[in-house]
């Protein structure tokens, strides 16, 4: 069954013994360092409570689904799954889309606690300062931003980070060309401010749903797919200020409009974002003027803050990206695609082939270049583990003739995020940026007279290991 909320989701990873309370942390800092020494060391999900300066019962929850353990919990699949059994549950469970709507309710737990106007006060939460420059307190980073297009009438769900500046007023970055930046500029030509909720706390998928865990697929309601991966309807409210449709069983709603930035903006950031860099410096950025604050008793932040991403995965445990860049490069024609797996995120993308003509690599390669951020995309062979790191490296330092094997790409898209793009670039709103094709695999043309590898062939290395298996406990 569904988790309804962020609390039943806290109850089950209790009861697997992945869930520590943390009391007496300060909100200045230390819960964040806390929450990157922790990433690090693949600790258990920590809910703070008792937080300096704040009473008990206001929380904030950390780590919450970084291992694989928990993110397969997450999604209703057994936690005892390893990667690959876990990356094939995912890929059966995304193949069988079918949309399952949000069910309007009349009201909900949300509703516990309802501020308008003068009562509202944000700063009743022990937001935290998550990294040593960050330019403020950031109460969205694990959240989900509710927005309508002007246009279609569809509703938009994303995770955009969100800035305290004070009381009733908060900052709302979203980097440029992505949906949101799009819908709220639709409002803003109409002369009109751009109505949006923010769900800080909530069901754990739907977290994953607004973010890019689940992929971007195009003409589909995040809200549906959420549901389809829930096994159940998202409870929604349609939300008084805004007309927007937010979950009932959220921690935390944030309500109010986005006014024009030349009738509004203030200095947002510097954030350590999802790069593992400081990289936007500080500016002035539109705001949400906070028109009605909703939180149930003793409310739960839901905390994601970047951090230097360790291999494939950082907030989720399962590298999800994996399989959509899969479907991605086979719906692109390419023949006889292995696997692709993100190396480094952001920029490395490795795509394992079975090459069967010229150019097969380089096809390959293209199916997959250009995407958001990206930087390099390798391509190896079958004998190659894209997984393994190691093994991807020896392919490029014994396959690869940089004269022959590497390609640039250039005007592809990035972001303001990107710290590799230079301030002068960025001051004139261009946010491109080159990538590389490395291609790893054996030449095609000469493929048959490559020299053989001196590794034991899967046939004799299954016999030996099979014979001395008590060598290798």
């Amino acid at each position: 069954m569904p988790y309804r909320d962020l609390r039943e989701f806290l109850l089950a990873l209790g009861e697997m013994g992945e869930l520590r309370t943390v009391e007496g942390a300060d909100w200045d800092l230390e819960i964040g360092t806390i929450a990157e020494l922790n990433y690090e060391r693949q600790g258990a999900a920590l809910l703070f409570d008792k937080i300096k300066g704040y009473p008990a019962g206001f929380r904030i929850l950390t780590n919450a689904m970084h291992t694989r353990r928990r993110a397969l919990l997450a999604l209703g699949l057994p936690p005892s799954l390893d990667m690959d059994q876990a990356l094939k549950a995912f890929e059966k469970l995304i193949a069988s889309y079918r949309p399952v709507p949000p069910s309007v309710v009349s009201t909900g737990p949300i509703f516990e606690n309802t501020f308008t106007g003068d009562a509202v006060d944000i700063g009743k939460f022990p937001v935290p300062k998550w990294h040593e420059k960050d330019g403020g307190r950031y109460i969205g980073t694990g959240c989900v931003v509710i927005m309508r297009d002007p246009d279609s009438g569809r509703i938009h769900l994303s995770t955009y980070r969100v800035m305290v500046h004070d009381s009733k007023t908060v900052g709302l970055y979203i980097s440029p060309g992505h949906a949101g930046a799009m819908i709220r500029r639709k409002y803003w030509e109409k002369g009109q401010s751009c109505p949006v909720a923010v769900s800080v706390g909530q069901d754990p998928i739907l977290f994953a749903g607004a973010s890019y865990f689940f992929g971007q697929k195009r003409g589909i309601e995040k809200y549906d797919l959420i549901g389809h991966i829930r096994g159940a309807p998202v409870e929604v409210v349609r939300e008084e200020m805004t007309g927007l449709p937010i979950p009932v069983t959220a921690e935390i709603v944030i309500a109010g409009e986005v006014p024009p930035p030349e009738v509004e903006a203030r200095p947002e950031g510097p954030f350590g974002e999802w790069t593992g860099y400081y990289a936007s410096g500080t500016r002035p950025e539109p705001v949400i003027r906070v028109q009605a604050l909703y939180h149930r008793h003793d409310p739960i932040i839901e905390g994601e803050p970047p951090v230097r991403d360790r291999g494939s995965t950082a907030y989720f445990g399962i590298p999800t990206r994996a399989p959509n860049f899969k479907e991605q490069v086979q719906k692109a024609g390419v023949e006889d695609v292995l696997d692709v797996w993100p190396l480094a995120v952001p920029g490395v993308t490795v795509v394992q082939i079975r090459q069967r003509y010229p150019g097969h690599a380089m096809k390959a390669a293209l199916a997959i270049s250009g995407e958001y951020m990206g930087r390099f995309v390798v391509v190896v062979d079958e004998d190659i583990n894209p997984r393994d790191p190691e093994e991807v490296l020896w392919a490029i330092g014994t396959r690869c003739d940089p004269e022959a094997s590497l390609t640039i790409l250039k005007g592809c898209q990035s972001s303001a995020l990107d710290p590799r793009i230079p301030p002068e670039k960025k001051k004139r709103r261009d946010f491109t940026s080159s990538q590389a094709i490395l291609n790893a695999c054996k030449p095609y043309e000469w493929i048959r007279e490559f020299p053989p590898t001196n590794v034991a062939s899967p046939e004799l290395r299954k016999k030996v290991f099979e014979k001395w298996r008590e060598l290798f406990q």
